[in-house]
């Protein structure tokens, strides 16, 4: 499932990018040139995961006068570089904004390389609006997109930590909030900020942060001089991610890529785990309850011993009753839409998905056509390099799990079937691997997974997070993978077989 990987690292950073503003900063006093002046400079700053250094971060700082008076450009260079499965890849950005003296972003330019996988976001404010345009270098790309946003009246950008603490600093206790762009996901965000305590940092007397931003769910915690400079930043529970200020010379050196692993063994196997009705594991978590990483649903049951969580999951069963096609009620809407990932409303995906199924109604009959189809004309890889969106994996026709389930969720929305895709963990071999499937709905969302055969799912796949596969929906599913990443361990508690016989481990 490189494709969650990918999005995961962008993502990360970008959790790790929030500062704060004290109290709303709607209509706040635009900075005087001379304040403007106090805010420019260059920062460099080490990116760690799991505390190696495997990349950078700059942010470069300098003033600039427009025809509407003083403002800010402000540029972002960033770089993290990772290993899967003995592949080293980055991720990196370039990202210049200009900032007016209220620091409300008027132009955005944003180029990013996601392994492999380049884009470009230019964006400007225009009566009201963040006018959105996004494109891509590369060959055969689809052409631009563009997106508006209603601009919030309190937009504005994180360096409105530095000119609080300019005009009249910040205090423990104080608690505020305000909306950003983030180019990195293409939305519009609200973060939410605590000031926890005062700490000190390599001698400097610093202010503790807490920030939560309302899209991803995501806290971070900031460590901010009495000059509003950020000194550390980290991510609690995510793969201990920490941003941390050095010189330019500390920043580069030393980089090595951070190998992810994509398994987790267990010590004991499982017998053929299709036959199994269901299966019992112990989650342990490195630091913090295990319980907050594996949600609740229909297939798996979660309970709290001590800070371990004990899994219960149950294999998929065919719906009773299926409903028919297309499905219209607005409660599956935002699983029916097209979205950047999924193409659903391309012509040669929707003449696809009308081929496969033909005059089929039967949303669980047709669900199956579809999902077989997928199995057998797409050629399975272990590990796609290129992550690719629907469109592309219909005409390679090759890829991971992950292309195999995107593409599942395309050709179904194509034809009105809602589709979401499912991340998670799942059995192969002594180990659980992270792995990619969709979740169906025929009358009830059922589970299937194209790249294994399986028209619906074994017990031993484990849920971790169930994605509409619009921007927010697939940044949060990345997130709740990397939480898991590095730091849970999995013991085999026991399984219930086929005629019902309960198998505790260590039974003959």
């Amino acid at each position: 499932m490189r494709r969650f990987l990918m999005v995961l690292m962008p993502v990360t950073i970008a959790v790790a990018a929030i500062l704060v503003s004290r109290g709303s900063v709607a209509g706040h006093q635009p900075a005087t040139a001379e304040e403007l002046d106090e805010l420019i400079g260059t920062a460099w700053y080490s990116v760690s995961i799991f505390g190696q250094p495997n990349g950078y971060a700059c942010i470069e700082i300098e003033r600039v006068d427009g025809p509407d008076g003083p403002g800010l450009r402000v540029t972002e260079d960033l770089k993290v570089m990772i290993s899967i499965a003995g592949q080293d890849l980055e991720t990196s950005k370039s990202q210049v904004t200009i900032y007016d003296a209220s620091l409300r972003p008027l132009k955005i330019e944003l180029f990013k390389n996601e392994m492999g996988r380049q884009a470009r976001v230019e964006a400007r404010l225009e009566d009201g609006e963040m006018i959105v345009r996004t494109s891509s270098p590369e060959p055969g790309a689809p052409p631009p997109s563009v997106q508006r946003h209603e601009a919030p009246s309190d937009l504005t950008s994180d360096l409105i930590v530095a000119l609080k603490q300019i005009r009249e600093g910040i205090s423990v206790g104080d608690s505020f909030s305000y909306h950003v762009y983030d180019a990195d996901l293409g939305a519009i965000d609200r973060h939410t900020v605590t000031v926890d305590s005062r700490e000190q940092f390599q001698g400097r007397d610093a202010l503790l942060l807490r920030a939560v931003s309302e899209n991803l769910g995501m806290e971070v915690v900031s460590l901010i001089s009495e000059e509003g400079e950020m000194l550390r930043q980290s991510a609690p529970g995510l793969m201990d991610l920490m941003l941390e200020r050095v010189t330019e010379d500390e920043a580069l050196a030393g980089l090595v890529p951070f190998e992810i692993e994509s398994e987790i063994p267990i010590a004991d196997r499982l017998p053929l785990v299709r036959r199994l009705r269901e299966v019992r594991l112990r989650v342990e978590r490195r630091v913090g309850p295990a319980a907050e990483l594996i949600p609740q649903s229909r297939r798996q049951t979660v309970s709290v011993d001590g800070d371990d969580a004990i899994v219960t999951v149950r294999r998929e069963t065919p719906p009773e009753e299926t409903s028919q096609l297309p499905v219209t009620d607005p409660e599956f809407t935002r699983y029916l839409e097209a979205t950047k990932y999924l193409q659903s409303d391309h012509p040669r995906v929707i003449e696809t998905a009308q081929e496969i199924i033909g005059d089929e109604t039967d949303a669980w009959a047709a669900a199956q056509k579809l999902a077989a189809w997928v199995r057998h004309n797409m050629t399975a890889v272990p590990s796609e390099p290129r992550p690719m969106t629907s469109l592309e994996a219909l005409d390679a026709l090759r890829g991971d799990c992950t292309e195999h389930a995107i593409l599942l969720a395309a050709l179904g929305r194509a034809v009105g079937l809602p589709t979401r895709l499912c991340t998670g963990l799942a059995y192969v071999g002594g180990k659980f691997g992270y792995h990619a499937w969709n979740e169906v709905y025929v009358g009830r969302w059922v589970e299937m997974d194209s790249s294994w055969g399986q028209m619906t799912v074994d017990a031993g796949h484990i849920l971790i997070y169930s994605s509409a596969v619009d921007e927010t929906s697939y940044a949060r599913a990345s997130l709740a993978t990397g939480r898991t990443i590095g730091t849970v361990q999995l013991q085999l508690l026991g399984y219930e077989t086929a005629d019902l016989r309960e198998i505790e481990i260590g039974e003959n």
